[in-house]
């Protein structure tokens, strides 16, 4: 009997080409998934340049507008020294135009500052900012109220068709970094209501049970069948006074004083001197009850946002210094980019990262070296320079004030919601979807059985007589 030995060439070489191929497919995919991670966290270096280059920028303007308004406060102060009374008024009349076109100002330099650093424009921001252009100048002159008058009173004349003109010029441009803080006047009082929540929505979607326990206790609990409607009907709108833009505001305030009330003529004289003024302000023509501007105690306040105590600490590892330690005006930005990749998506479609960054600075200064600028409550020239903040101390709302789906929501979804229950919910959107989730007893009993057995674990650790640890979500 005879033996033959064979080798299978042609087959160790097919099974070479067939391993050999899936070793290129693996090392494409490794190639272009490593290119598309470098372009994703190249397009997030630039976004995070933009975002802050532009708060800083805005809130530049922010100081400038301030330090005008002061200068004027001096000024209208030694016209009445002169007894120049026509000018005093000329000088009102430029504050309250100042306490829109200075923030407005802040805004257009915002675009510049986040074009230069690679953001392109955003169509839903430009889009929202024409709607509102259009909504200044339609509803705000004809709103009233019970009694007939005007619900948005103008701060000076023509002051709307002005207003909704600059917002327009600024939409032309196109913007590509959203002004975050940016609270308009139709908004509904923030915080007030669990719909007017983005925290609610959040715990919803994530089963932060631990939110309900501290925020919304006996909520899961209470709530019962949409219909008839359980929840309390939604806030109306907000009282305020009407004399700052609704973005990047000076929170400024009209005050209707005798300026020795105000200020003495010793430390306005030396304010003036100290900004070049001749003319010295004195008690001459200072005794009537004249128009200043000054500071609204309600937002020129000690830095709350910063504490470091309390039930909800600022996670910071010191506490603001007494020269800085005050809220008011700051710039929040928020600014969205896109990054395509070039790894294939699902059955081969293409997949689009959208990359967020919000930024938040502040305007700081100082009278001399004891004051700060709030130190008297007639406003006066005394900012000197800008700084980053972290979002979460600025004026920016939970939801921010230039999230799209956010506004759609409210401005959309929530009136045919709050009328018809779950049947009114938009198809497509997040926040309804989560409404949807909330209305379903069974998510609630599995919130409830949790908190039963484990609501120890929702308070957070207190080290050194403040509430810190592990937990907390605030920070940015």
């Amino acid at each position: 009997m005879r033996f033959i030995l064979t080798t299978s060439t042609g087959n160790r070489r097919g099974q070479a080409i067939i391993f050999l191929m899936m070793v290129l497919v693996i090392l494409a995919i490794v190639v272009l998934w490593n290119f598309d991670l470098h372009r994703i966290l190249h397009v997030k270096y630039l976004t995070q340049n933009a975002g802050d280059a532009a708060a800083l920028s805005a809130a530049r303007w922010q100081a400038t507008s301030l330090n005008l308004v002061g200068d004027l406060n001096l000024f209208q102060a030694i016209a009445l020294c002169s007894g120049d009374r026509e000018s005093a008024a000329t000088i009102s009349n430029i504050q309250a135009r100042l306490c829109f076109t200075g923030p407005l100002i802040a805004l257009m330099a915002a675009q510049q500052a986040a074009k230069q650093n690679h953001a392109y424009n955003n169509e839903s921001f430009t889009q929202l900012l024409r709607e509102h252009a259009h909504e200044v100048r339609t509803v705000y002159p004809r709103l009233t109220g019970e009694n007939g008058d005007m619900l948005f009173p103008e701060p000076y004349e023509n002051a709307w068709s002005e207003y909704a003109a600059m917002l327009d010029a600024i939409a032309e441009q196109g913007l590509a970094a959203g002004p975050d803080n940016a609270q308009f006047f139709l908004d509904p009082a923030a915080g007030t209501h669990y719909l007017l929540m983005p925290d609610f929505y959040d715990a919803v979607a994530g089963r932060v049970w631990c939110w309900f326990f501290r925020d919304a206790p006996g909520l899961l609990e209470g709530y019962r069948e949409f219909f008839p409607c359980w929840w309390p009907p939604l806030p109306g709108l907000m009282e305020r006074d009407y004399i700052n833009s609704e973005i990047f505001s000076l929170h400024l305030s009209r005050w209707e004083t005798r300026f020795s009330t105000a200020l003495d003529t010793a430390t306005a004289d030396e304010l003036a001197r100290m900004r070049g003024f001749d003319s010295p302000i004195s008690t001459n023509g200072l005794d009537g009850i004249w128009t200043w501007y000054a500071y609204d105690s309600s937002r020129w306040s000690a830095w709350t946002a910063f504490e470091t105590q309390g039930e909800m600490p600022f996670p910071a590892t010191g506490v603001v210094k007494p020269p800085y330690d005050y809220a008011g005006a700051d710039a929040a930005i928020r600014i969205e980019s896109s990054s395509e990749r070039l790894t294939p998506g699902p059955r081969g479609s293409t997949t689009t990262d959208t990359i967020l960054w919000t930024a938040a600075a502040k305007p700081f200064g100082h009278l001399n070296d004891a004051d700060i600028p709030t130190r008297y409550h007639l406003v006066l020239p005394a900012y000197r320079s800008v700084r980053l903040i972290p979002v979460d101390t600025s004026s920016a709302p939970a939801g921010g004030g230039y999230n799209i789906a956010w506004r759609r929501h409210v401005a959309d979804h929530l009136p045919p919601y709050m009328a018809a229950g779950p049947a009114g919910l938009t198809p497509g959107c997040w926040y309804c979807s989560q409404l949807l989730t909330w209305e379903a007893s069974s998510f609630r009993d599995v919130g409830i059985a949790w908190l039963s057995t484990n609501s120890y674990q929702c308070t957070l650790p207190s080290y050194g007589g403040s509430r810190r640890g592990g937990g907390s979500r605030r920070g940015h």
